[in-house]
């Protein structure tokens, strides 16, 4: 044997692929040995006795034969594709196929090699599987986060609404006492035998006065709880005014001022923002309260940059700690004692502020507190008929 010869016969033998010689008839002329490993034979049983189809997959075997016949036939010099060979075991094994025609004694034949390629094809087919699962695990993700959210919401709700109670306590104690007070000077008129027509009359009408005060107190709270369907318009400063206010009746220890230098139109729900600033405004009591802040205060500005509408929340409450800070929005977060706070105020103020108003929140310490910036981008031109900026002033 030529030394040439030798030493082809040496690279094909150890090829780290497997290499084949088939006749026309398909019938194995030449396996080396890494062929008959990947197809768990031995070269004597492969050689003149097993044609190729032998060892592919049967729903394989025509897409074989179809390249097999384009290439003896001429009509393609060479073709690689891939398919699936049975191991002598009957498990199956993913290969890529490379033949092409070669004159071998004047007789026509196939060369080619054959590629493992079955770790590749379960990279890919599990890649798949994790693309087509993928959008089903998002939703299921998204939904679990929705019902996490509606969740929280829930349970503020009911914060809310015991701010409620206690507010309407507190705006009813007065006018109570005047009822009372109506009540024991006609019971005294009567005993005294001095109960006039023009007596009852005065007290009646002071008494309606004040039902019809508490009787608006209620829709009053109501309201400003009350869930909104739709976006509408509404005045920056009134809506802050308005929750100023909502608080006031119930603090009376702490001064709160306001400092209101932008009017703007916003176009949204004006009860999610008097929401969003209520959880302010009482976690900044809370703060000044526990601490005994000796003169507490809380200033509400509303202000405007040249890219949106800011409204900042300032108390001299000392601040926050600064390995605290970067985690007040977590929700169920809280420095409280667990009887008086669940951690979700502020939570919800992000969660409200970023999804609902598509604005952002943060938080700053300043010389004598906390300071709270709430940004709400312009309405666009679309948002509820206003004009990109609004009015202001």
């Amino acid at each position: 044997m030529p030394i040439n010869e030798k030493l082809f016969r040496l690279l094909i033998d150890n090829a780290m692929v497997g290499v084949y010689i088939v006749d026309e008839e398909q019938l194995f002329q030449y396996v080396n040995p890494a062929l008959t490993a990947m197809l768990g034979y031995t070269s004597e049983e492969v050689i003149g006795t097993f044609r190729f189809p032998s060892f592919i997959h049967p729903d394989d075997i025509p897409l074989l034969v179809h390249n097999y016949q384009q290439r003896l036939s001429g009509e393609i010099p060479s073709a690689r594709y891939e398919a699936r060979a049975l191991h002598k075991s009957g498990r199956v094994v993913n290969i890529e196929i490379y033949g092409t025609y070669v004159d071998i004694n004047g007789k026509r034949s196939l060369a080619g090699t054959v590629i493992d390629i079955t770790q590749r094809v379960t990279a890919e087919q599990a890649l798949e599987e994790l693309n087509r699962t993928l959008e089903q695990r998002i939703a299921t993700e998204l939904a679990l986060s929705r019902e996490k959210d509606r969740m929280v919401m829930q349970q503020s709700r009911f914060a809310a609404l015991g701010e409620m109670v206690a507010g309407i306590a507190h705006q009813w104690r007065q006018p109570l006492n005047m009822l009372g007070m109506s009540v024991q000077a006609l019971q005294l008129a009567h005993g005294k035998g001095i109960l006039t027509a023009e007596f009852m009359e005065r007290h009646t009408e002071k008494s309606l006065e004040v039902l019809k005060y508490m009787s608006q107190t209620i829709d009053d709270f109501r309201n400003f709880f009350r869930p909104e369907t739709a976006p509408r318009n509404f005045r920056l400063d009134e809506a802050v005014e308005r929750v100023v206010v909502f608080f006031t009746s119930s603090v009376n220890t702490i001064a709160i001022t306001t400092d209101v230098q932008n009017r703007a139109t916003m176009c949204g729900h004006m009860n999610e923002l008097s929401q969003v600033l209520l959880n302010i405004l009482n976690n900044a009591r809370d703060a000044l309260l526990e601490r005994q802040v000796e003169a507490p205060a809380i200033v509400v500005a509303v202000t405007r940059s040249d890219t949106a509408n800011l409204i900042r929340v300032s108390d001299n409450g000392g601040g926050i700690p600064d390995e605290l800070i970067d985690r007040v929005f977590d929700p169920f977060f809280s420095t409280k004692d667990a009887a008086k706070g669940t951690g979700l105020g502020l939570y919800m103020v992000k969660s409200i502020v970023e999804k609902s108003m598509k604005g952002t929140v943060t938080v700053r310490n300043t010389g004598t507190g906390a300071e709270f910036t709430i940004t709400l981008p312009f309405p666009g031109a679309d948002d509820c008929g206003v004009e990109r900026k609004g009015e202001h002033t």
